[in-house]
């Protein structure tokens, strides 16, 4: 139908056709106008020719837009429209999949964006070229739909042999073109003819849309691709011609065949050969310049040397005024052996160090000892003072006391708000390995659970037939003072990985010895966010809302609140994060309407960290952005991703794009601050109110942590649930944070923050929300795995013989220093109490 039909511009007494009140139907004849309004605002004009609708809007008219696309869009196009724009889509359709090619997104100024990919078309692209400024008509729409459809979306790079250059969403530069960048895209099912690609590699600057197959930056940049592999594949020629080495840590016992196990266990013996004939090497240089060059001193130069250090000592004295001082107190030890020989009281802080460095090293400490350089205890006195209390697992009689005597020394039956303490608890892997204890006879090594779980585990055994099983994990649990400095090891229990049903007898028999016996006030349990601990929490439900506290047995007039650890929820967060349309790509963060994507990170990373001179965020680097197995466990690197300093650097050089990004990492970090005031000064110091300690109940974070960051949280459920779209329950859930995380935060928000409450309400003077995580059980596995060096994992024996040292050493017992938690402030108070020692059994 050739006919145009008169421009409906009929205008009654001034006024015009409204676009939102015209219900227009076409059939094979032509357009079918009914229930006509008229409106002084809008103009519409309809025109069909050849039987295709053709209307026309003016500027202000988004509706009559929409209504007008919706009646010209040419296939294969799909019309799509939100709150904030008008959206035209086309799809891929390969191996039954169906993703979005591209999106001609018009905002209501009329202005018109195009994605391939998920990537903004830039806009200088030849393909503006002779379009109009502003899309007011659906005209100008299809005729930009029509110019699309001449072009191809470039293929970038495709081929499978430059796929393992890299992970999904990292760059990758050459030193050959170092203005070049590129990144490895995800899967679209991308086709272009009858080829489909899965994944591609693109240069940045790639122009996404071209006359051909590839853009000329994608084709520069493929020779780098080449040098690289070719690179790549040279070295792995030259480890090959080497020898491979079957002891590094990249080869896992669970990939190696027995040929390779063979072959590693014979590199072992060359390499412990080598050693020792080292060892005896430096052995022999040390005795022959002993001989040599040694000088022994008679009595009378003995003596001599005993009047040197006695008249230093008022040197010592002025260099180390401070009583505290532990040079002082080991100049003094060192002058008190000269003088007293074989009868030396020892003191105790000299007996604790001597025991940390002999736990570290038994071997270093008698070189150290032997050298004749400086006097220290012999082996035998530093036993008797390790073995007080016998070394097993479950709940010792002993322990209970010294734990008792502990809590007294610091103070906390001072004042009742300083009895409050949590537990703190977690497993830790130890070496499935049976022990034979020479001093009770028994073997060590099997799972041991208490009274109750080993009565289950016999009742097992017997209607199994089975027999005892090796101990896989360590199960310990670790006292913390919320108001002082307490962290004491209670007690530890062999398990094959236990569960919530094992696992709650032993909680509460805990709870009941520290209340009943201890006399301190359980106040929280702190664990991290793995299913057994959520199940245990549940075991714990009331109704059906979420589960952070129960009632305390011992005492009704308080709550006992569960706390999943925050630096666990950090990294967790963070992952969830890092996976979004990136690395592992499980998930797909959106919130109102945008994306937060770790694209957003990996852009600003490359574009303005790794390149230019001014680094916006100076503590960023490539370790935090491709993330590897060991990143994954690392909160330092969650914590400098989720700050401030991102947000801001984000913001700034980019557009509302990024917006909920931003939002979303300034979130995490107050939370964080929230939930992490370490010291009554890192607030002032750091400038951050958010790191002051908590002083008063209407402090201001504890209402933001309960209203506003909780409603961040249900706020984001509610825009995924209402995200228009045919979504999936576990597309809806890939768009939000994991329901683990979720739920760990809410808990340790209402855990927390009522804790805090109840602190200040009972007359503490301050709380540090720092006490409520679990770091020092974190610290204390680190020194079951400092074993003599690096012993990750030890025996069921041998982490009760740490354990028993530990209770002994007490501060001394420095954390490592780069394990995963900050080691905090050091003690460095002499502490003058007799240390209790094992007494010869006499017969």
């Amino acid at each position: 139908m050739a006919e145009v039909l008169n421009t409906i511009d009929t205008e009654n007494n001034g006024q015009t056709l409204c676009s939102n009140e015209v219900d227009m139907c076409s059939n094979v004849s032509g357009i079918i106008l009914s229930d006509v309004h008229r409106h002084s605002d809008c103009h519409l004009q309809i025109t069909t020719v050849q039987g295709q609708c053709e209307i026309e809007t003016s500027p202000g008219t988004y509706e009559i837009l929409y209504e007008a696309l919706r009646c010209s869009l040419p296939a294969p196009y799909m019309l799509n429209s939100t709150s904030s724009d008008i959206q035209i889509l086309s799809f891929y359709n390969n191996s039954g999949k169906t993703v979005i090619k591209s999106a001609i997104n018009t905002c209501r100024n009329f202005k018109v964006n195009i994605s391939i990919h998920q990537i903004t078309v830039s806009a200088d692209h030849e393909i503006w070229e002779g379009m109009p400024s502003s899309f007011t008509s659906a005209k100008a729409v299809v005729l930009l739909l029509n110019k699309l459809s001449k072009y191809n979306v470039c293929i970038g790079n495709p081929d499978e042999e430059f796929q393992d250059v890299t992970v999904v969403g990292a760059g990758i530069s050459h030193q050959s073109s170092p203005g070049i960048v590129a990144y490895r895209e995800g899967d679209f099912c991308a086709s272009i003819g009858a080829f489909t690609y899965h994944s591609t590699i693109r240069s940045s600057s790639c122009c996404l849309l071209v006359q051909h197959n590839r853009c000329k930056t994608c084709s520069q940049y493929r020779k780098s691709l080449k040098l690289r592999k070719q690179r790549l594949n040279q070295q792995a020629e030259n480890r090959q011609k080497q020898g491979t080495d079957l002891m590094h840590s990249t080869y896992k016992h669970k990939d190696m065949s027995s040929e390779m196990l063979t072959n590693k266990l014979q590199q072992q013996k060359k390499h412990i050969q080598t050693l020792d004939s080292e060892i005896s090497k430096m052995k022999r240089t040390v005795e022959r310049d002993i001989l040599q060059k040694g000088v022994t001193l008679g009595e009378i130069q003995n003596n001599e040397v005993k009047d040197l250090m006695a008249t230093c000592q008022e040197e010592v004295y002025k260099a180390y005024p401070d009583e505290n001082s532990f040079q002082r107190l080991f100049w003094e030890q060192q002058m008190k052996f000269n003088g007293s020989g074989n009868g030396m009281r020892w003191h105790p802080m000299i007996i604790r160090w001597c025991l940390f460095i002999r736990q570290k090293s038994s071997k270093a400490y008698d070189a150290v000892r032997e050298a004749g350089f400086i006097n220290l205890p012999s082996t035998r006195t530093l036993f008797d003072y390790s073995h007080y209390i016998k070394s097993a697992t479950g709940f010792q009689t002993d322990v209970v006391k010294m734990l008792k005597e502990e809590a007294a020394k610091i103070g906390l039956f001072d004042e009742q708000w300083k009895s409050y303490v949590g537990l703190l608890f977690d497993e830790v892997k130890v070496k499935e390995d049976l022990v034979y204890d020479k001093n009770t006879g028994e073997l060590v090594g099997y799972v041991d659970l208490d009274s109750v779980g080993n009565q289950i585990l016999e009742i097992e055994k017997v209607t199994n037939n089975t027999s005892s099983k090796l101990a896989k994990f360590m199960l310990v649990l670790m006292v913390r003072g919320v108001t002082t400095s307490l962290k004491f090891p209670f007690a530890a229990f062999a398990t094959t990985s236990i569960t919530a049903d094992f696992l709650y007898p032993i909680i509460w028999k805990a709870v009941q010895i520290l209340e009943s016996f201890v006399k301190l006030k359980v106040l929280f349990l702190t664990c991290d966010g793995a299913s057994l601990n959520r199940r245990f929490f549940n075991l714990h439900r009331l109704n059906n809302e979420l589960v952070y506290y129960t009632v305390n047995p011992h005492d009704t007039s308080r709550n006992f609140y569960f706390v999943s650890d925050v630096p666990h929820l950090l990294k967790t967060t963070r992952n969830c994060f890092s996976n979004s349309q990136s690395h592992k790509n499980t998930r797909r963060l959106w919130k109102d309407g945008k994306d937060i994507s770790w694209l957003h990170l990996v852009r600003l990373f490359e574009e303005h960290c790794e390149l230019d001179l001014y680094n916006p965020c100076p503590k960023l680097t490539r370790g935090h952005i491709d993330m590897t197995a060991f990143s994954y466990m690392k909160v330092n690197l969650a914590a400098q991703i989720l700050s401030d300093t991102v947000a801001n650097a984000l913001e700034e050089l980019y557009d509302e794009q990024v917006s909920e990004t931003v939002n979303f990492i300034r979130n995490m970090n107050k939370f964080f601050d929230c939930m992490n005031v370490r010291s009554l000064f890192e607030g002032r110091n750091k400038r951050n109110p958010n790191l002051d300690p908590y002083r008063n109940l209407q402090d201001v974070r504890l209402n933001w942590l309960k209203t506003d960051f909780m409603n961040y949280l249900s706020t984001w459920k509610d825009s995924v649930v209402n995200r228009q779209g045919n979504f999936t329950k576990s597309q809806q859930a890939g768009m939000q944070l994991s329901y683990q995380t979720l739920q760990g935060l809410q808990i340790s928000v209402n855990s927390i923050t009522e804790c805090t409450e109840f602190l200040l309400n009972e007359g503490a003077p301050f709380v540090l929300t720092h006490n409520f995580n679990q770091d020092p059980l974190e610290q204390h596995f680190g020194h079951l795995r400092h074993k003599t060096g690096a012993n990750n994992n030890p025996t069921v024996y041998e982490v009760r013989n740490i354990m028993t040292q530990i209770r002994t050493i007490g501060a001394q017992a420095l954390a490592p220093k780069r394990g995963n938690t900050q080691r905090g402030n050091i003690n460095r108070v002499i502490d003058n109490t007799k240390l209790p020692r094992r007494r010869a059994i006499m017969f």
